[in-house]
């Protein structure tokens, strides 16, 4: 056989190997995640206080602004507070369990799993409200409704209370 004829067998069978591994394309090639995300096998993987889709939204925003509340303390009755920004992880609850005064809670975003593209729990940070009141507990949040269930020990000596206050965004 000629030798030019062994060649181009060889440089086509060479061609026919490799021909697929140019079809390859990076999924992340065209994903832009911004400043607050990686982008992994083609979707934005936010990190923790961001969201949505290119992982440009702080997960505190949405919580920024005024509520109603209920408590199972202070069954029949609701209070109102506001809701402000600590940092795009954290927001601090005003007026929390209808105390007046300088009362809040800080808490922070929990994240079932790290794969989660928006956080629906959250953590109540050990807060003592200037009133040596101590606030602890865990929530959830669903749409604009936030349920925190809190034990407030108000170390006046007497056993600290469970609560469950339900926070409707207004």
């Amino acid at each position: 056989m000629n030798k030019k004829l062994v060649y181009l067998f060889a440089l086509l069978g060479i061609m026919v190997m490799f021909a697929p591994a140019c079809g390859d394309t990076d999924p992340c090639k065209d994903v832009d995640c911004g400043a607050n995300g990686t982008c992994f096998e083609g979707v934005c993987v936010c990190n923790v206080g961001y969201e949505g889709g290119d992982c440009n939204t702080e997960w505190s925003e949405k919580f920024l602004g005024d509520y109603t509340a209920e408590s199972s303390c202070n069954a029949g009755s609701t209070y109102q507070g506001t809701i402000t920004r600590i940092s795009e992880s954290e927001i601090r609850i005003n007026e929390y369990g209808g105390f007046s005064g300088a009362n809040h809670i800080d808490v922070s975003v929990s994240l079932a799993s790290a794969s989660d593209v928006s956080a629906t729990g959250i953590v109540v940070n050990v807060t003592n409200d200037g009133y040596n009141r101590k606030i602890t507990g865990t929530g959830s949040i669903s749409g604009k409704v936030i349920t925190i269930t809190a034990t407030i020990d108000y170390n006046d000596g007497f056993p600290p209370e469970t609560c469950t206050d339900v926070l409707t965004l207004d």
